[in-house]
């Protein structure tokens, strides 16, 4: 078999040896290319892998992050509502012990409706607003 490679400025010719040595070595220069091939394959392979999970990693993590984030306005906003609920619940409690107060509805009830108690009189004096004719 005859090869010709070229150099920079001269050709050369050769013949190729052919006997058991040389394809052996030929062989053996083969498998170790093929073995090459495979080793750079599986370390791509290798490779990529874990790339590909880190990303999925990354993915599921910022997917969470957003989840954790709606949940934790969400929480705030019940925790705001709570405070202003337990606010209420307090004023109403207040209103509750007041009117069990006789004193407070007779009160209330003298404001409110100007009624009276026997030989009581309500006098019913304007307020300022009230005087808007002046």
């Amino acid at each position: 078999m005859t090869k010709r490679h070229s150099s920079n400025d001269e050709q050369q010719n050769f013949t190729k040896l052919d006997n058991d040595y040389v394809r052996n070595t030929d062989k053996a220069i083969n498998r170790k290319q093929q073995a090459r091939k495979r080793k750079m394959r599986r370390i791509v392979f290798f490779a990529i892998i874990p790339v590909v999970i880190i990303a999925l990693l990354l993915n599921v993590l910022s997917h969470q992050n957003e989840v954790l984030a709606t949940k934790e306005k969400a929480k705030k906003e019940a925790e705001q509502h709570l405070a202003e609920l337990k606010e209420e619940q307090d004023l109403l409690n207040l209103k509750i012990k007041q009117l069990e107060d006789d004193e407070y509805i007779a009160k209330l009830l003298r404001k409110e409706y100007y009624l009276s108690e026997e030989g009581e009189i309500i006098f019913i004096i304007p307020d300022k607003e009230d005087k808007k004719d002046d």
